[in-house]
């Protein structure tokens, strides 16, 4: 019956994909959601367009993120393959809590069953970035607290164009990337190929490979009517391939090693291997069927495969027993640095993720006499799979190499499918007059869950042991936005909305062990100043959480198992201060020379409101109380970069700070990091900043010679502790290309 009602509900309504308006039929905004207005909406949101992407030859996304005010990024390997994003003071690990989307369409592999963002689309290949926040993301859900980041792939060109990119650098890191595109009559397409691969910084003890291989096919083709149909539309078909084998590790380093030699890996992780696989496709159908309707449908399919195999515990010992003290644990030690011999347990985490969908937008605007009305609504079935199986296998280390010893049975130490399926709407309304626009809507979401769990013994999945639970939850999230411009290049802005994160997978224990809905009320206010040579924003934010939601995941400190659990009232606030400018606007009369100036600085404090017994995972074991800070939030991050730039060159140089981050809730004086502090007795990671340079040289009209320097200082501070041990950020680095648009 809910399948017939949903069915009806699509005929009937006729609307179109929960993406983005809808400006052209042929055209890059189809698939933003802000673009460049992102300086217009009632709310805070932020474009970084392909023209800024092309100066800062950036492969990194955390390094363009962290020029966004309110995101805060924490970095793991290095290279950005697998970003930790949170927005506003929501939880980084794996970005479970930000909306994430690849032209318009949910991209993490399980966004609902299974949130964690295990696959992120390589950033080497994109064409620009977007990043919503406030009361307008209420259409871009499920994560609404903290906000949506959008990717923008190569777009299909107006004629026949073509780019070609070729780079090497240190650590042998390399890209090479081509597409071509043309637009006919009636048909366009797109085709592009990126490869972007490296040695690895780390120095692994047996001198392995610690680096990686990512291969990326994507292509688009377009059928549309002629330009002066009565009826304009298109149908557009993308395909994405995807793979990485990576020689990643979960495991860093203790204290002492680290200030020894902070680019050292132990010899335990050897074996250490990122198996990814990702596919995807989607059909978009668009259409103008009356002046100032637009209508959009976009139907969506993606399979991901993931497994990270890697050391699991080593002569008996738990990874974090180790660090937390060598002396007193040495011969686990010296089996995981290769000088003793002795077992090594390991564990494959193999998953198959399943995700697709079909949604509708239609959007609708008239107005006159100074009086605009502007009317969106959209609705989404969405359905998605994890497909978990972990395998624990054995080793034995030898003389510094690691030897199979018993392969072990697959799924015997996690058997088990988690689902989830949504019907999502939203209603979306403007009204502008004069220098006024109030922008009402509400966000509606239904949603079940389903969890299988087989067992650890019940490999081929007979359900001898099988054990089952659901949960299904409804839930209305309205909002509101206000804009008033003073002028034609300031204004103020303002907005409340009801936040929401899904409750994730059902108890399978008992009933007062499952996680309620995470909600939060969320208020903003901000002032935007614009003009051609100056840009400002400043934007206060709140979110008085009802229910914040703790979280279990090996990547963020915990045992691994999935689950989310209840940690009560909360409250984080913030101030986000955003500018841009032209230093040498009035100086000179040659247009072509700038002097781009930019600033940002976000400041966040994130505290629990009610005292509770800590369930474990990210933010640990036992009592929290009120007032104690929440954890992996960083209070102060900076931004500075400051280029010159010609019609032929360009140089770019940006510092990123991030303040001291607590790794443990408290309100107690903080412990970083140093010589006989004990791993376990550290509640805090020192602060730290990062020196970037771009430069770009333009030969002919066509070809470009760029290069890039990382880390110009090699600062060798501490990035993060997790998931388990003291890890870098990448050191000096640099890197030369070409380019050439053709």
């Amino acid at each position: 019956m809910k399948y017939a009602i949903l069915f009806l509900c699509f005929v009937s309504a006729a609307l179109v994909a929960q993406t983005s308006e809808l400006d052209s039929i042929k055209h890059l905004p189809e698939v933003t959601i802000v673009g460049e207005k992102a300086r217009t909406i009632p709310g805070s949101g932020q474009y970084i367009s392909a023209k800024k992407l092309a100066v800062l030859n950036q492969p990194n996304v955390n390094n363009v993120l962290r020029t966004i005010p309110g995101v805060n990024v924490r970095d793991e390997e290095g290279f950005g393959l697998r970003p930790n994003i949170g927005m506003r003071g929501t939880s980084v690990n794996r970005s479970t809590k930000v909306t994430l989307m690849e032209d318009g369409i949910l991209i993490a592999p399980a966004t609902y069953a299974d949130p964690s963002a295990y696959y992120f689309p390589t950033f080497a290949r994109m064409q620009a970035v977007e990043v919503l926040k406030g009361s307008s993301q209420i259409k871009y859900g499920p994560y609404t607290v903290g906000g949506a980041v959008n990717l923008i792939s190569t777009p299909i060109p107006d004629s026949f164009r073509g780019h070609a990119k070729v780079s090497y650098g240190s650590f042998g890191t390399n890209q090479q990337r081509l597409w071509l595109g043309n637009s006919t009559d009636h048909l366009d397409y797109v085709i592009e190929v990126n490869r972007l691969a490296s040695n690895g910084f780390k120095e692994l003890d047996n001198q392995g490979n610690t680096g990686f291989d990512r291969r990326d096919v994507m292509g688009k083709l377009r059928w549309h009517t002629s330009e002066n149909a009565s009826i304009p539309q298109s149908l557009t078909l993308k395909i994405v391939h995807a793979q990485e084998k990576g020689n990643e590790s979960y495991l860093g380093l203790t204290y002492e090693d680290y200030v020894n030699n902070p680019l050292r890996r132990y010899a335990a992780t050897q074996k250490d291997l990122l198996d990814l696989s990702h596919n995807h496709a989607s059909l978009v159908h668009a259409i103008t069927p009356a002046n100032n309707l637009s209508i959009k449908t976009v139907g969506y399919f993606s399979q991901t495969f993931r497994d990270w195999a890697r050391v699991n515990t080593i002569g008996g010992k738990s990874l974090n027993t180790i660090l937390g003290n060598p002396l007193a644990n040495q011969e686990a030690y010296q089996i995981m640095v290769g000088e003793a011999n002795g077992p090594i347990d390991f564990q494959s985490a193999a998953r198959n993720f399943y995700s697709s969908g079909i949604q509708t937008t239609a959007q609708y605007t008239f107005g006159r006499n100074g009086l605009y009305h502007n009317i969106q609504l959209g609705l989404r079935y969405h359905r998605d799979q994890a497909d978990r199986y972990a395998t624990r296998s054995s080793f034995d280390m030898i003389n510094g190499t690691m030897i199979l010893n018993n392969a072990g049975t697959r799924g015997n130490q996690e058997n088990q499918i988690r689902k989830a399926q949504s019907i999502a709407g939203f209603v979306h309304y403007d009204i502008s007059f004069k220098g006024l626009k109030v922008s009402p809507g509400i966000r509606f979401e239904n949603i079940g869950f389903d969890i299988e769990n087989y067992g650890n013994a019940d490999e081929e999945r007979f359900g001898t042991s099988l054990k089952t639970a659901s949960n299904d939850i409804n839930i209305a999230l309205p909002g509101i936005g206000v804009k008033y411009d003073f002028n034609a290049t300031s204004n103020v802005f303002l907005g409340v909305h009801k936040g929401f994160s899904p409750p994730g997978m059902p108890s399978l224990t008992s009933p007062n062990a499952q996680a309620k809905a995470e909600t939060a009320i969320n208020y903003e206010l901000g002032y935007r100043y614009e003009n051609r040579n100056f840009n400002a924003q400043i934007v206060g934010f709140v979110s008085d959480y009802e229910n914040i939601l703790g979280s279990d995941n090996v990547s963020g400190g915990g045992a691994g198992s999935g689950d989310l659990f209840n940690a009560g009232n909360a409250l984080i606030q913030g101030l986000e201060v955003n500018f841009e400018a032209n230093l040498l606007n009035g100086h000179i009369e040659d247009k072509g020379l700038r002097l781009p100036l930019t600033i940002t600085y976000t400041f966040t404090d994130a505290r629990f409101k009610e005292n509770f017994i800590n369930a474990g995972g990210d933010w640990g074991s036992g009592q929290i109380n009120r007032n104690d800070m929440i954890p992996f939030v960083t209070p102060h991050l900076f931004s500075a970069g400051l280029g010159f730039e010609s019609n032929k060159f360009s140089v770019n140089m940006i510092s990123r700070y991030v303040g001291e981050t607590r790794t443990k809730p408290g309100q107690t004086k903080t412990t970083t990091p140093a010589a006989g502090i004990a791993y376990n007795d550290v509640n805090a990671i020192s602060g730290f900043m990062l020196l970037d340079l771009s430069a770009n040289y333009r030969f002919y009209r066509f070809l470009t010679a760029f290069s890039t320097i990382g880390n110009i200082t090699n600062n060798t501070s501490i990035a993060a502790n997790l998931p388990n041990g003291y890890r870098p950020n990448m050191p000096f680095n640099i890197n030369l290309g070409l380019k050439a648009d053709f």
